[in-house]
């Protein structure tokens, strides 16, 4: 029996939901904060049956949300796959998260978008975890692309001006 109390606790974390990523209504709110914050979009899609999306939410991608590592770098945020509700895409008007997906190409989940404020990739997307150890590093490495990208257009703009 104290045996049966000592493992309990354990038991029950095992059991623990996945930790969520911001899920957003409208890709162009996300598009807004995205430009007020000179950062580019990570788009996770993701399925919610995939054991892979499940590894890449846990291990890297919330852990990351949870250090700060993204705040000044960019914006993460999930689509599932498998969502009934309608979303609005970048350019205002209605779409399922499927049809995003399709629209982007990216029905192989896990798959990583990494997205300028207009819908646009801007550096290479990162499908399924071909090595999870490096993942992270990867990660990093598309999303500073991004950065440079989405940041170079700001500079450009504010020279222009």
């Amino acid at each position: 029996m104290l045996f049966l109390l000592m493992v309990l606790p354990v038991g029950n974390h095992l059991f623990a939901a996945d930790p969520s990523l911001p899920s957003p209504d409208s890709m162009k709110d996300v598009a807004q904060r995205s430009i007020e914050r000179d950062i580019p979009i990570v788009v996770f899609i993701s399925r919610d049956a995939c054991p892979y999306c499940r590894t890449l939410r846990n291990s890297i991608l919330a852990p990351m949300i949870a250090a700060d590592k993204f705040d000044r770098r960019a914006m993460v945020v999930e689509v599932s796959l498998d969502r009934i509700d309608a979303m609005t895409g970048f350019d205002g008007g209605r779409t399922t998260a499927r049809a995003f997906g399709e629209a982007y190409q990216a029905q192989i989940t896990p798959t990583l978008l990494f997205l300028d404020s207009e819908g646009l990739e801007i550096s290479k997307r990162r499908v399924g975890i071909p090595n999870l150890e490096f993942y992270t590093h990867y990660l990093n490495e598309s999303i500073n692309e991004a950065l440079l990208v989405v940041q170079g257009r700001s500079d450009k703009r504010q020279q222009a001006r």
